[in-house]
């Protein structure tokens, strides 16, 4: 991969747009095996944080209560989304925090595009100028 828009659009996006398709499918109550399947944590895990949130079935609010509360790295980059509240427009230290890049990658990148503040729309072109990432 030679940047990280490769990478996102080759990991992230396509976790992203099969969620998203399936809660648009699907009818509720989702099985453990599914949603574990599709957040690529394991059904143990599903079922304890079950427990601790006192989730007795999954529908499309306890689903994204499980994604919230997940190990794996969509569920991570989810929850980091929730942290920043979604804004319109994302600052470097947004990006940074949210896609887990170092800063001063994502400044630089940042730099070389003239701006500091980027939307859905643009982002893509600030990965386009940032290395792929090790996790």
């Amino acid at each position: 991969m030679k940047t990280y828009k490769d990478q996102y659009e080759a990991q992230i996006e396509p976790q992203l747009q099969q969620i998203d398709i399936f809660l648009k499918t699907k009818k509720p109550p989702y099985s453990i095996e599914n949603t574990a399947k599709l957040l690529h944590i394991s059904p143990q895990e599903i079922k304890k944080i079950m427990t601790e949130e006192n989730i007795s079935k999954i529908d499309k609010n306890t689903f994204f209560i499980i994604m919230k509360k997940g190990s794996s790295p969509i569920c991570r980059l989810f929850c980091r989304e929730l942290f920043c509240g979604t804004p319109k427009y994302y600052t470097v230290e947004a990006i940074s925090y949210i896609y887990n890049i170092d800063v001063t990658v994502v400044l630089k990148a940042s730099q070389k595009m003239g701006i500091n503040q980027f939307s859905k729309d643009n982002i893509k072109s600030l990965f386009c100028l940032i290395p792929p990432q090790t996790t």
